[in-house]
């Protein structure tokens, strides 16, 4: 028992990946939890489930229907039959007894109905529409997670640069005390190096609270509740030379996994299908029916005593539209304009998708030269703040020059993190786009 009880532990870590109550998450799992416990996704696999149920109740139309009846009844005044005049029964002859029962069977299948069939095959096309529905709210939410991801990664290096910063003004505040002490340096450059410190300070607490808030949006992001602890691993990173999606092969995978686009086909095929449906009102159709009925009358309750009798018939019944007041032509136009606005909605997504695909392309084109010139940016950034220091340890520059080298150097940071972070950002649009992003490699 202990090892059983010890294995189900590890097992369990393993699963949720949890470090004392807390759920570690890089960004594959983050999409994992999403797909399994966002809304949205949740209710569009209710949408499959009930469209399912649809197609089985179309399904249940070719089952043989059987009915049981029972009834008793209490005439008050009993019917009549009107005789000729001159009958010895006099005008009128009143039948049956007080108390009728009847019991029955009445059983009715269809033989031909293309209503029935053109039925069954919208309610499969019913199905694979919400299925692509599933399929695009899972592109979307994998999207969202992803961006949502990225934002934590970027606000959580921008709390970094900005912890560093404020570390580095307090060293160089130390150095400049030093200096001052020795007389090296005037009272103002260790004024200036001190406002500098509680310059950054208010900044870094604000950099603080931002990641707070841009991890409890991941944690509605995927679905996750608010009192949920996560620990968001991973960095943001990018290598210089990326490369640069061709318009042609993104067309092409966007005419053949776009979700949107597909949803539209659906959409386009289950309009088809209406049309189709509306015109079988115009095809005869043609059912079986049987009836069985057990029946007994008298004026008494001696239910023992009565004579119960028995009919039974079967036949076929044949139904020939002919005219219902201009109905089905109706609703065949109606069919036929939402077809049309299925075919238009294509047809503008179809001309707009190429310049979205254009423009994400764009975007990560130019992430990529921000992120190269940043880089040495940042080098040359970090070769400058070095010799500043250097030169004021050597009495040979001011606190001045010093603070604008820093500055320097956290702003080029920041602008390659942000580079990174477009980049990223821009990247999960083109998986959205292409519907690749749930067998991208997410790093």
């Amino acid at each position: 028992m202990i090892r059983v009880m010890i294995a189900l532990i590890f097992t369990s870590a393993a699963l949720f990946g949890q470090d004392g109550g807390k759920i570690v998450i890089d960004l594959n799992k983050a999409v994992q939890l999403a797909l399994d416990k966002n809304s949205s996704i949740k209710i569009a696999k209710m949408d499959i489930g009930k469209a399912e149920e649809k197609l089985r109740e179309t399904h249940s139309g070719f089952y043989p229907q059987l009915d049981a009846t029972g009834q008793y009844q209490r005439y008050i005044d009993k019917p009549v039959i009107f005789l000729p005049p001159g009958s010895p029964f006099g005008t009128t002859l009143k039948i049956g007894a007080d108390n009728s029962y009847s019991g029955g069977l009445s059983l009715g299948m269809p033989v031909f109905s293309m209503a029935l069939i053109n039925g069954s095959g919208l309610a499969e096309t019913g199905v694979e529409l919400t299925r692509a529905n599933l399929n695009a709210a899972k592109v979307k939410t994998a999207g969202e997670v992803q961006k949502a991801y990225l934002a934590v990664l970027l606000v959580r290096e921008l709390k970094e640069v900005m912890n560093q910063s404020l570390k580095n003004a307090e060293d160089n505040l130390g150095r400049i005390r030093n200096l001052n002490k020795r007389g090296l340096l005037s009272n103002y450059d260790l004024l200036r190096a001190e406002v500098q410190v509680e310059n950054l300070k208010p900044a870094v607490l604000q950099a603080e609270n931002n990641y707070k808030l841009s991890v409890d949006g991941l944690k509605v992001t995927i679905g996750l509740e608010a009192n949920t602890e996560i620990e968001v691993t991973g960095e943001l990173s990018a290598q210089d030379g990326g490369k640069v999606p061709e318009i042609g092969n993104v067309m092409q995978d966007v005419i053949s996994n776009n979700p949107q686009l597909s949803l539209l086909e659906k959409q386009i095929e289950l309009s088809e299908g209406s049309v189709s449906l509306e015109k079988t009102a115009y095809i005869p159709s043609l059912a079986a029916f049987g009836n069985y009925q057990y029946q007994a009358q008298a004026n008494d309750f001696k239910i023992g005593d009565y004579k119960w009798v028995k009919t039974f018939l079967v036949g076929l019944q044949l139904q020939v539209p002919v005219f219902h007041g201009f109905r089905t032509e109706s609703k065949i136009e109606q069919a036929k304009i939402t077809l049309s606005q299925a075919n238009e909605q294509k047809s503008g997504f179809l001309n707009s998708i190429r310049t979205q695909a254009q423009s994400i392309i764009y975007r990560i084109e130019q992430a990529i030269i921000r992120i190269e010139a940043q880089s040495k940016t940042v080098n040359q950034a970090g070769e400058g703040y070095s010799i500043a220091k250097s030169r004021l340890d050597n009495g040979l520059a001011t606190q001045l020059e010093v603070n604008d080298a820093e500055l320097a150097l956290r702003q080029s940071k920041l602008n390659r993190l942000q580079a990174v972070y477009d980049l990223g950002v821009a990247e999960s649009d083109l998986g959205v786009l292409t519907g690749k992003i749930l067998t991208m490699n997410l790093k």
